[in-house]
């Protein structure tokens, strides 16, 4: 008898177990996605514990040069000085007199120990730019009250300086993950504008210093995710905030003035008001220069176009 030939039917049969011995590969197409959150996860995880790593040896680096601090200045000047004296009530005694009895022991302290206020003053800076804790405010008005004017500056312009170019540094290496996590939508915003700007770098990094567009944490943290090259970087960070330090500075040093002529609130608050708005009128003409420079660029690009 001839063979007998398999039907359609069976054939049909057969043909299922034939696709369910390929399913297995969808499957692993599902695993290998499963897994790319992880990996994400413990990047982010990782550059936390490098981040609080850089935290703890700045604080360990500020410790150490507290302990190595010269003694307070003999005469009485800086008896009973406490942190309750900044507190207010109940907590603490802050008042006028307060103020006063910190200022002298300051003041008494930094002139007979002035080199280690100043390599104090500019570590801490560094450290805390380069960390981007946005806490150098306070700092910036300090140092007008303790440093003569055009010193004020050059030690809080490098320390802007070096400080952001350290954080640039450290966001490069290691804190992606984190600032595309906590701030994606501002880095979105940022990476547009790099491109926007892309063939006026240092004019952009001027902008980013001498505009409320972003703070400069975030600029310091997300320059170097978005292809902002070092160098204009460093260069805007040292003379694009030159002007906001020097009315911090100015502030401080109205402050001083006002601590050594028995602190007259009013005549402070005058101050500081004309100087905000020189200072508003000052910083209009680095920003008209950069619109000016953009609109020269454009036009000579759209000249070289038609010819």
């Amino acid at each position: 008898m001839p063979p007998r030939s398999k039907s359609p039917a069976s054939a049909k049969r057969t043909s299922p177990a034939k696709t369910r011995s390929k399913s297995p590969k969808p499957s692993a197409k599902k695993s290998a996605v499963q897994t790319k959150p992880k990996k994400t996860n413990s990047d982010f995880s990782k550059s936390l514990r490098i981040y609080f790593l850089c935290v703890g040896s700045l604080s360990l680096a500020i410790g150490l040069l507290l302990s190595i601090r010269p003694a307070a200045p003999t005469g009485g000047v800086c008896d009973n000085i406490s942190v309750y004296l900044l507190l207010p009530p109940p907590m603490g005694s802050l008042s006028t007199d307060s103020i006063k009895t910190l200022w002298a022991c300051t003041k008494a302290y930094q002139e007979a120990n002035w080199w280690f206020v100043l390599a104090f003053f500019e570590t801490l800076y560094i450290g805390i730019k380069m960390l981007g804790i946005p806490a150098t405010f306070t700092l910036c008005i300090l140092a007008g009250a303790l440093f003569p004017m055009p010193l004020c500056q050059v030690v809080t312009g490098f320390g802007e300086a070096i400080g952001s170019s350290l954080c640039y540094l450290l966001s490069q290496a290691f804190l992606r993950p984190v600032v595309e996590r906590f701030f994606g939508s501002k880095l979105k915003i940022m990476q547009k504008k790099a491109y926007e700007e892309r063939d006026y770098m240092l004019s952009f990094n001027f902008f980013l210093r001498l505009t409320p567009f972003m703070p400069n944490w975030m600029i310091n943290l997300s320059c170097p995710l978005v292809g902002v090259p070092l160098v204009p970087f460093f260069i805007g960070s040292l003379f694009g905030t030159q002007l906001s330090l020097l009315f911090l500075a100015l502030s401080g040093a109205t402050l001083k003035a006002a601590g050594e002529t028995g602190f007259d609130l009013e005549l402070v608050k005058t101050q500081l008001k004309y100087m905000a708005g020189l200072m508003l009128v000052l910083q209009c003409v680095p920003i008209a220069f950069i619109w000016w420079q953009k609109k020269q660029k454009a036009k000579a690009k759209k000249a070289s176009k038609k010819k």
